[in-house]
């Protein structure tokens, strides 16, 4: 699997998806993770900051970076953090459900972001090949709505 071409035909998908107004969260992709890059136009685009302790923190994507001890890119300590509403999160996993389950790093930092309910779609991108019917799961882990992969973006079968 070519994840940069992947990571290519998602984004193309996500632009023509997202609305032109949305207030996206997205992620600084690992690697080997599929890069959804930040989505063009006028979208207002965030990014999480993963502190040593403690839960997520969403800041402006053009907030000064560090590199986190996991290799990827991380607003630093500090950088102004966004307190308004988020239409869509973007979220990386190792697999994904059709069902909308995701299988995380196991750290459930994103399941804690999400636990409170207020963003109604949640998006997991990921390569097609790393779709399957479900995943494991635990009682907190919060499910997707759709899923991105180089094939487009589909709304997850929740009857699956």
């Amino acid at each position: 699997m070519d994840v940069d071409a992947v990571s290519v035909a998602v984004r193309r998908h996500l632009d023509r998806w997202l609305s032109q107004d949305a207030v996206v969260l997205t992620y600084l992709a690992m690697p080997g993770e599929v890069d959804p890059g930040p989505p063009p136009g006028d979208r207002t685009v965030l990014v999480t900051r993963t502190p040593a302790a403690g839960s997520l923190t969403i800041h402006p994507i053009g907030a000064p970076r560090e590199r986190h001890p996991f290799g990827f890119e991380q607003p630093v300590a500090g950088a102004d953090r966004w307190t308004g509403p988020v239409d869509v999160v973007l979220l990386p996993g190792l697999a994904f459900g059709r069902d909308g389950s995701r299988l995380g790093r196991g750290t459930a930092y994103f399941d804690r972001l999400l636990a409170g309910g207020d963003i109604a779609v949640r998006v997991g991108v990921a390569p097609a090949a790393r779709i399957v019917d479900r995943v494991p799961t635990e009682p907190h882990d919060v499910a997707v709505t759709h899923l991105a992969t180089e094939a487009g973006v589909v709304a997850v079968d929740d009857t699956a």
